[in-house]
């Protein structure tokens, strides 16, 4: 399976699953989505780092890494270069952990550009491995990123930046 280095949150982003029993001679597989939410803890020009909640079939903490190119530079979308993500989740039996990569073909688009220095809103969404209990798959993330925005002094400044969105994964079931 071809990876790459890492999401965000994107692009946050979470995954999620809970490995139900079964025989090792019928692979199937299940799709579990969960809702995420976040805020980014680290910005850089071409690098933001996320954490925060996710819920669905169970319950748990996230952290993601996006990497991407320049934000608010044409052309728009801007692509996800890499990136890496690790769900917990905690109200699982037994707890899981989850953690995979963001695939080629991410992309950061553009929803509002932040004019008279009002917030910037961006839909990060792209495909993403995942690996939990041994098991890998694909998975695919779907999240709003917005800059929070104020004036100070006659500068524009990001002040915050919060994910929600979506993030679901596809795993074979043993």
């Amino acid at each position: 399976m071809n990876r790459s280095r890492i999401l965000t949150a994107a692009m946050a982003l979470g995954v999620g699953l809970t490995l139900l029993p079964g025989s090792a001679i019928a692979a199937t597989t299940t799709t579990y989505t969960y809702q995420v939410s976040g805020t980014e803890v680290y910005a850089a020009p071409t690098t933001g780092v996320f954490v925060g909640t996710a819920s669905g079939a169970a319950d748990g903490a996230w952290w993601t890494e996006v990497d991407h190119e320049r934000l608010g530079s044409d052309p728009n979308p801007r692509k996800i270069t890499g990136g890496s993500f690790t769900l917990t989740l905690v109200q699982s039996n037994p707890a899981h952990v989850v953690s995979g990569d963001l695939s080629d073909g991410g992309l950061i688009e553009t929803l509002q550009s932040g004019a008279g220095c009002t917030n910037q809103v961006y839909r990060v969404h792209g495909p993403t491995s995942a690996s939990a209990d041994g098991q890998t798959g694909d998975g695919a993330a779907d999240v709003t990123l917005t800059h929070h925005r104020t004036s100070i002094l006659g500068h524009c400044i990001i002040y915050a930046a919060t994910v929600s969105g979506a993030f679901q994964v596809t795993l074979p079931i043993p």
